[in-house]
């Protein structure tokens, strides 16, 4: 009956042995395996020869650190030979397809009831995947710990469980400080309500990206950040929490703000460079920098003093002044003697007065520039302007209410103004002198041109009463060469005189209410007389050419358009004329079979004494298309040229039917 018993158990130890889940193996007394479960063949990824190999079933056994083990230093073989220490011994083991397993060992020797060992029994715990674990763990706790942003984690009731380095730096509170705290404890009062947003969005499983916010130091200083926030599951993929990436932002946003102050201290001073450039009203120009200048440098107020020189040429110095606000005193008749510039100046290239009252001249300067309201002007920094051959002809002072508030980069930006404002002042001079040569030369035409009309008048009826008495067939040959040539010589003086009046503003226009076409055949009608080589065609004279302007000057026009066809198509003999019109406007067109013209020269056609060359035989001053650009322009039309050399010229001009007001 015993031994039946003995036989059940038996037989259940060996079917416990061959179900368990844990790997297990047996040896005989000599190493030789003599059984094993499935769970060991699944974990050597092989199923050994029974009887046939030793003290283990994988194809490579090594130690934690990767080193191979040799045979007899084998937990299973340490365990028969009487060692205890082999349990739970970590090592590696080697399987077929290449990859390796780690696992801790439990061999235990069996022994008979007198005690003889008579083999081994070993467990096999396979503990890779919680190796792996813990290696990603220590990794990533690494990570967050090295990181230098705050890396948070809280649960949903707001409660911080965990504090990186990061988070100690940027918010100033330890982890044993801050763990178990309320995530409020970093949250301005008047932004709690937005921690309910938040935890909302992580309930609900979504993400917060790039959130820029407050938040408050353990100093209690209030910085920007930026915020990351991510839900925290379970192994269940229940959320329980939120992970909080917080990044301190005050370095980003100094930087984009000092790139947007620069950025704008380049776009005033590239604004007033075009300014400088385009302004010719010096007053004006010198207020529109000082203004800009003040605003750039965050001056509370701006003086500039410079030279101008008057019409006999005495120099007297000009101010400009330009406030942030209003001024407490009336400076439009602020004055500075010239003799304290050259003082000021002597080898200087600026000027720093740290303390203005110390200085009663530059003091008497701002008093009467105090800010309305403010604190009183107390620093300064003074800049010379200098001309092209470093003559002093100026000064720029910017006062402050503050001190140190001027850097070294404001101080450039002032000298290269400075620069900009005496070349300006230089041009200006140089402008005004122009102005006066110009002036006295369009007086010397204007002069010349009525004495020289005056004995040409006379002349030309000496010769038309000539020309009436009885001369032979020669005389009176030369007698119409003469007059022909007289007429020549009063038409270039008009244009002189047209030129003249042009560039002093009095070229004026009568209108009248003409028709166009009317006009036209009036002065094609002339050159059928005068022209012995071509021919003048009008086309298209039928239609509405009703048009508002002087009649005078647009006849000037189509004469000097109808003159030049002719003399510059030499070998042809027809020049035509073309009309149309449209609701707006009246259109004429010239068109000439003669020499044509490249479009370099096309773009230079209407320049006031411009020749085409090779044509140095004809006469003419080049006046011609210039004025009469200048005259349809100012009746707000438009005049062109369409050419091709060899193949002839089309000159047009478009009229408005009613000028524009």
């Amino acid at each position: 009956m015993k031994e039946s018993h003995i036989g059940v158990d038996n037989r259940i130890y060996k079917e416990l042995f061959l179900a368990s889940p844990v790997a297990s193996y047996i040896c005989d007394s000599e190493g030789y395996i003599v059984g094993f479960n499935e769970a060991a063949v699944s974990l050597w990824g092989r199923r050994p020869q029974i009887g046939k190999e030793k003290w283990s079933g994988a194809i490579a056994v090594y130690y934690a650190d990767g080193q191979p083990m040799p045979s007899e230093a084998m937990p299973m073989a340490r365990a028969m030979c009487g060692h205890t220490d082999a349990g739970g011994q970590e090592l590696i083991i080697g399987r077929p397809d290449g990859t390796r397993r780690i696992v801790l060992v439990f061999p235990k020797p069996m022994r008979t009831d007198s005690g003889k060992v008579i083999g081994a029994y070993s467990t096999l715990v396979d503990i890779t995947e919680h190796k792996q674990y813990e290696e990603k763990q220590t990794i990533l706790t690494e990570i967050v710990q090295s990181s230098d942003d705050a890396i948070i984690s809280k649960n949903l009731d707001g409660i911080i469980m965990s504090w990186n380095h990061g988070a100690e730096r940027i918010f100033g509170y330890s982890e044993a400080e801050i763990v178990g705290k309320s995530i409020n404890t970093l949250i301005p009062p008047y932004l709690h309500e937005e921690e309910h947003t938040i935890i909302s969005e992580i309930k609900g499983g979504r993400t917060v990206d790039h959130y820029q916010t407050i938040r408050i130091t353990k100093a209690g200083k209030e910085i920007p950040i930026s915020l990351t926030i991510s839900p925290m599951r379970n192994k269940a993929g229940q959320i329980i929490g939120a992970s909080k990436i917080a990044r301190d932002i005050s370095e980003k946003i100094r930087r984009e703000q000092t790139i947007k102050f620069h950025a704008k201290k380049l776009e005033t001073l590239h604004a007033i460079g075009k300014i400088i450039t385009e302004k010719l009203d010096t007053p004006s120009l010198i207020q529109t920098v000082i203004n800009s200048t003040t605003h750039l440098v965050a001056a509370d107020v701006g003086l500039c003093f410079y030279r101008v020189s008057d019409e006999q040429g005495h120099s007297t110095l000009s101010t400009a002044v330009a406030a942030m606000g209003e001024l407490n005193g009336d400076a439009t008749h602020l004055q500075l003697e010239e003799g304290l510039i050259h003082t000021f100046f002597v080898g200087e290239s600026s000027i720093k007065f740290d303390d203005v009252e110390a200085v009663p001249h530059i003091h008497a300067l701002f008093e009467p520039c105090q800010p309305a309201g403010g604190a009183a002007i107390r620093h300064s920094l003074a800049i010379p302007i200098r001309s092209g051959d470093k003559l002093l002809i100026g000064a720029m002072f910017f006062g402050y209410a503050q001190t140190d508030v001027f850097n070294a980069a404001d101080e450039d930006i002032i000298h290269s103004i400075a620069s900009l404002v005496a070349v300006t002042l230089d041009n200006a001079r140089l402008f005004e002198e122009v102005n006066v040569l110009n002036l006295r030369k369009n007086e010397f035409i204007a002069l010349a041109s009525h004495e020289l009309k005056t004995p040409l008048t006379t002349t030309k009826g000496y010769l038309q009463i000539l020309e009436r008495s009885e001369i032979d067939q020669v005389g009176r040959r030369f007698l119409t060469k003469a007059l022909k040539q007289l007429e020549r010589i009063n038409a270039l003086i008009a244009e002189l005189l047209d030129i003249s009046k042009i560039e002093a503003g009095k070229l004026s226009f009568h209108f009248e209410t003409f028709d166009m076409s009317e006009m036209i055949l009036d002065v094609v009608e002339t050159f059928h007389f005068s022209s012995q080589t071509h021919t003048v065609f009008v086309n298209n004279i039928h239609g509405n050419y009703v048009v508002e302007a002087d009649r005078q000057r647009m006849e000037q026009v189509v004469i000097n358009l109808i003159t030049n066809a002719i003399k510059y198509s030499p070998d042809a003999h027809q020049v035509h004329v073309m009309l149309e019109s449209s609701p707006d406007e009246v259109r004429v067109q010239v068109i000439d079979e003669g020499v044509g013209l490249t479009r370099e020269q096309q773009e230079k056609v209407f320049t006031r004494f411009y020749q085409v060359e090779g044509t140095s035989k004809m006469t003419g001053l080049g006046l011609g298309l210039y004025l009469s650009k200048e005259i349809i322009e100012r009746h707000g039309g438009r005049i062109g040229v369409n050419s091709h050399v060899g193949k002839g010229s089309t000159f047009y001009f478009a009229m408005p039917r009613i000028p524009p007001a």
